[in-house]
């Protein structure tokens, strides 16, 4: 049960959040931008759930794309979204939340059709963003991080032309916070439904886990978990965490002693401050 305190903590940094967006509203800027056409609604009506919300501070800077957590039933806006979105801004980078499809509009591979279209959403509007869209990374949590981590194994699936245009869509970095690695080992179930369905095969499940697809050229990653996690099993990460030292991946795990499930910046647990250290893990692949 949450305690007072950090359901007063919540509400806090909710009104935060609806400040920010009040004030940017007033100064008719476009917040939450549909990543996709009209036409492409008209035909397929669960793409209008699929928005882009850009944290900007231009400068040509380095740019993050992040997807919040939510287990694909939910997106988590505020700890795992809006709260990275402005410390990546004061450490120096243009950031990009994505609101993608969830709930009864996440089954495969729409959240990552979401993703590959965020990244060329960004590309295409670098110069407009002053943003350095080349030198880009992808960060995600819970099953956000599911998301990031298959999309770093599998990006090429979703490659298309937008607007006219090709894009790379490989991440030039990843970013993970208790992420959910694996769909047919000890994971988080909810996740593993939302997105495969109920009867989804085995088959399908040990193609969809990260640490069994991974490859060589998978991009550098760095990733964060907690002992005590009793949501997505640590064993999540070490799993990951192998593979990827088996690859000869580079790559950074970072294993608190304590700390819940979906504590976004980790205040006041062994594990705040874990994105400073994802940071410098950043710009030692610049």
């Amino acid at each position: 049960m949450m305690s007072l305190y950090n359901k007063f903590k919540n509400a806090k940094r909710r009104i935060i959040f609806e400040k920010n967006i009040l004030n940017r509203r007033t100064k008719r800027e476009k917040i939450f931008l549909p990543l996709y056409s009209e036409i492409e609604v008209k035909s397929d009506p669960s793409k209008k759930h699929a928005k882009i919300v850009p944290f900007v501070i231009g400068e040509n800077k380095p740019t993050v794309i992040i997807c919040p957590g939510g287990g694909y039933e939910f997106i988590s806006l505020i700890n795992e979204g809006f709260d990275f979105a402005k410390k990546f801004n004061e450490l120096g980078y243009n950031a990009f939340m994505l609101i993608y499809r969830v709930n009864r509009n996440a089954r495969f591979p729409s959240p990552m059709e979401d993703l590959a279209r965020a990244i060329c959403f960004v590309k295409h509007n670098a110069e407009k963003y002053k943003a350095d869209a080349e030198n880009f990374y992808i960060c995600g949590s819970s099953a956000g991080g599911h998301l990031c981590a298959y999309f770093g194994a599998k990006y090429k699936d979703f490659e298309k032309p937008y607007m006219g245009k090709n894009y790379d869509l490989r991440p030039k970095g990843i970013v993970l916070a208790y992420p959910v690695i694996s769909l047919y080992k000890e994971t988080h179930k909810g996740s593993c439904h939302t997105l495969l369905g109920h009867d989804c095969t085995e088959e399908e499940k040990r193609a969809k886990s990260v640490e069994l697809i991974a490859e060589e050229s998978y991009p550098p990653t760095f990733f964060w978990h907690c002992e005590a996690d009793k949501t997505v099993p640590v064993s999540n990460s070490i799993r990951l965490d192998e593979k990827l030292s088996s690859l000869g991946v580079k790559h950074k795990f970072n294993l608190y002693p304590n700390g819940a499930h979906g504590i976004g910046l980790a205040k006041g647990t062994t594990a705040e401050g874990w994105i400073y250290d994802a940071e410098k893990f950043l710009r030692s692949i610049y």
